[in-house]
Order: structure tokens, then sequence, then C-alpha cells
């Protein structure tokens, strides 16, 4: 009778925990948030969550049919190659977007020149991606373990280029909040340089965790036991999604703003009219996140028609 081992149980419990935990944070997003105010920087919010989600989930599945099991093993590499590279852009768009609410003035992101450049800079991902199938292993020991990974000339392309790309993004991050003459210096700015401090380390993190995990990929050389890589990429996108989540999220109102007051009172306005059921429908105040969108409006007035023609929901 088959008996699973240590590494396999704790995988599979890695899973189950990245299930429950994405779950939880989806939930707690989108609750009473209607499809209609989902724009683009709540989307891609929530598409990393059900990514994650997704991952965590087949994760799961293939964890309990690793061994001894052809298909589950080819799986596993095809799963951690698609999933984890569409997390990676998702996360590489959405510090993107950050960088443009804090570097860009009057003007929008087809005329922003720095946020074309960017969104450039996400092409060759997509090269990196057909090497990373091309040169993905995957093969069955005599024992029956599953061993999957990349081969150099893809692990190591990976590697430069995410830890190019996400340096590049931080750096974005710094000079405006270094700089005395950036959009983010002033007395009234003070939740927009929040905005860039706690997406700074958002980008840290993300580095961070991304070099590590690949790294692991670049010192096994295709060699690492599946259920690992499995574990390694799942705890990464999971990471990643917390980071984001916590990005994303408003954070006490000790250091409020007087902008952040007058949104308030704007928003406790609005609703003052509401009935209950109206009431019950709306997004929670805890659930109000750090908003992309509302600096938009504040901060490019060119934008400013496309935000009041929209519902006046929170946004990320």
């Amino acid at each position: 009778m088959y008996e699973p081992d240590a590494a396999e149980s704790v995988s599979l419990f890695i899973s189950l925990a990245s299930i429950t935990l994405m779950s939880v944070l989806f939930g707690r997003k989108t609750a009473g948030t209607k499809m209609a105010t989902v724009n683009y920087a709540r989307g891609l919010v929530i598409s990393l969550y059900l990514v994650s989600w997704a991952f965590s989930l087949i994760a799961a599945m293939l964890v309990q049919t690793n061994n001894f099991n052809e298909v589950s093993c080819t799986m596993s590499v095809y799963s951690c190659i698609v999933l984890y590279a569409f997390s990676k852009i998702i996360i590489y768009l959405f510090l993107m977007e950050k960088v443009y609410v804090v570097t860009a003035v009057g003007t929008t992101r087809s005329n922003f020149m720095l946020y074309r450049i960017n969104l450039a800079l996400l092409v060759p991902y997509f090269g990196i991606f057909a090497l990373m199938l091309i040169f993905r292993v995957s093969h069955l020991d005599n024992d029956g373990t599953c061993h999957i990974g990349l081969l150099p000339p893809a692990s190591v392309t990976l590697i430069v280029y995410d830890i190019f790309i996400s340096s590049w993004l931080t750096i974005l991050f710094i000079r405006p909040l270094m700089s005395s003459t950036s959009l983010l210096q002033g007395p009234s700015k003070g939740k927009l340089r929040n905005v860039a401090r706690r997406t700074l380390l958002g980008s840290i993190v993300a580095l961070v965790l991304s070099t590590a995990n690949v790294f692991t990929l670049v010192l096994f050389k295709g060699q690492e036991r599946g259920l690992i890589c499995l574990a390694s990429c799942t705890v990464d996108v999971t990471l990643n999604a917390m980071t984001v989540h916590w990005v994303t999220s408003r954070g006490s109102g000790r250091g409020a703003t007087g902008f952040e007051r007058s949104s308030g009172e704007r928003r406790h306005h609005h609703t003052g009219g509401m009935t209950t059921s109206e009431k019950q429908v709306a997004p929670l105040d805890s659930h109000i996140s750090v908003t992309v969108e509302s600096y938009v409006e504040q901060y490019h007035p060119q934008n400013q028609s496309h935000s009041q023609s929209s519902t006046s929901s929170p946004e990320y």
C-alpha cells in the first residue's frame, strides 16, 4: 500500500492552505462589488487572486498523483510554467499601473511615454515563456519519483529578466520618492506618497521571492523534485498575492489626509439617501483599498470625464 512521504504531505498542506487563503482574500476584496464597477486596476488584483487560487488547486491535485505517474509529472511542469508566468505578468502590469499613478501628471496611459516603455519591456517575457516550454524537464526516476524543472537556457534567462524588470520598476518608485520636484512632494500628497512607499515595498518583496524561486531552478538544473517545485511555486504566487493585497489595502485612519477625509465625507453624503437594501450591496468600508483610479481622477485631468461617468464605488 502506497504511503505518502513527508514532502508530499507538506506540499499538500501548503496547497490547501494557499487555496483557503486566496479564497479569504478574494472574498474580502470583492464583498459587495458589482461587475460594473470592476475597472482595469481592480481587474488586475482580482485576476491575480483567481490565478493564484487556480494554481494552488491544480498543485493540490498534482501533488497527490505526482509519483509513478508520467501524465501528472508532465502536467506539473506545464502548470508551473503557464500559471506562474501568467501571475508574474499580472504583477508586472499592476506595478506598471502604480508607476503611472505616482509619476504621470495630466496625461493618459497611451500618451505617457514611460508607461509605453514599461509595456514594451514585457515583450521579451513572451520569448522567455517560449524558452521555458522548449527547455522544460519532466521525467520519472526508476523509483517513480517525479523530477521537473528548466534547463539553464530557460532558467538563467528567466532569472536575469526577472531581476532586471523588478529592479527597474523598483527604481521607478524610488525616484519620485527621492526627488524634491516630483508629484509626490507637498503637504497634501501624503496618501499618494504612502501608495508609492507601500508599492515600493511590494516590488521589493516580489523581486526577492521571484529571485529565490527561480534560483532554485538554476541550482537544481532541471532536476528538482516535482513536489518541491510545486510547493515553492505555490508559496511564491501566494505570497505575491498577499503582498498585492497589502499594497492595495487602506492603512489605519491615523495617517488620513484631508483628501481621505473629504473622500470619506463624499461617500457618506452619497450613501446617505440609500435604502437599506442598497447599503447592503455597497462595498464595506473595511474593503476600500488604496485607490489607483481615484488618484488618476485627482491628478490626471484628462481622465476625469471617464471617471465621472463611472459609479462611485471604491476602486483599487
